[in-house]
């Protein structure tokens, strides 16, 4: 299979899905050429942007909106980024999973089990809370020999600094559509000083430090360099039908969800507002195609995808 963004975000995003039974892997193992087993008591099976969707009753099925900055082709490159987002809320059930977020990758030698990343953002994931409001979260992988991931705070080695917010927290209000908009700030970055990962979250244009991963955590993102992806996924396991992504409502609407105040962050901590448009990513039914980044703004979601 083609080493592809659209693959790898993939992958990056079943590491959530995984948690619709379990919230903590050890390793992963791949399957083939087209298939991902995440260790679990069911062993799930997920599948990739290029392969046909599994018709099979017990898989979980994902489709994803992203957009993505890529290294290379310049002098100039970012571990981070900043970015403002409207959060909502819906009535969603077990099987059920839906998400804005911010991914960091490094994809090591380009097959599954060495791939190495960080993703945030706000889900909403009955499964794993047994409810079924909107929480900040937070959740990491680290290929190679460790092969280990976790969500939130589940696992040992993720350092909380906030006494208020943690990851888990419930985003409360959401916005409404054709009503008030309810929006948090997410910022990530490397310090450059340190190796870590830090995560500021708050209210609109207002994040503060919430907790940063620390380098040993996740040894493939030392030294080397990541892409960068933002926007949302849902999942769903048969035969739930697939949930709304972000506000329910396609990009080209006016009532569609989106990532504002984008801003790609150097290794010195400087930022950089994207002035232009970036590659996207999403799944082969295009569903949920997210519009292009204007003013450091673009559009994403839908109401769901008939599989």
């Amino acid at each position: 299979m083609e080493n592809s963004p659209q693959r790898t975000v993939l992958l990056v995003v079943l590491l959530l899905a995984s948690s619709l039974f379990g919230g903590c892997f050890s390793s992963l193992q791949e399957q083939g050429n087209s298939r991902v087993e995440w260790p679990s008591e069911l062993h799930p099976e997920f599948f990739l942007p290029n392969g046909n969707l599994s018709t099979d009753g017990n898989s979980v099925i994902t489709y994803y909106s992203t957009h993505t900055w890529l290294p290379g082709g310049g002098d100039v490159y970012y571990y981070g980024l900043e970015a403002t987002l409207d959060v909502y809320g819906f009535d969603l059930q077990h099987g059920q999973a839906s998400a804005a977020a911010i991914w960091i990758v490094n994809r090591g030698d380009g097959h599954p089990s060495s791939l190495s990343a960080i993703q945030f953002g706000w889900h909403i994931f009955p499964w794993l809370y047994k409810d079924s409001h909107t929480h900040f979260y937070t959740a990491w992988m680290s290929g190679g020999t460790s092969g280990k991931g976790c969500m939130n705070m589940n696992c040992a080695g993720f350092h909380k600094t906030s006494s208020s917010i943690a990851p888990g927290h419930v985003i409360s209000p959401v916005s409404r559509v054709n009503d008030q908009k309810s929006y948090i700030t997410l910022r990530i970055f490397k310090a450059n000083y340190s190796g870590d990962w830090h995560i500021h979250f708050g209210p609109s244009g207002d994040s503060e430090p919430v907790a940063y991963f620390p380098k040993s955590l996740i040894p493939g993102l030392i030294g080397n360099t990541v892409e960068i992806s933002f926007g949302g996924y849902v999942a769903h396991k048969k035969p739930r039908l697939s949930p709304p992504m972000g506000s329910g409502y396609v990009a080209y609407n006016e009532n569609a969800a989106s990532f504002s105040s984008l801003k790609l962050i150097d290794r010195d901590g400087n930022d950089y507002p994207i002035d232009k448009d970036l590659p996207y990513t999403t799944d082969m039914k295009g569903c949920y195609n997210p519009s292009n980044i204007y003013s450091a703004q673009f559009f994403y979601g839908g109401p769901g995808c008939i599989d």
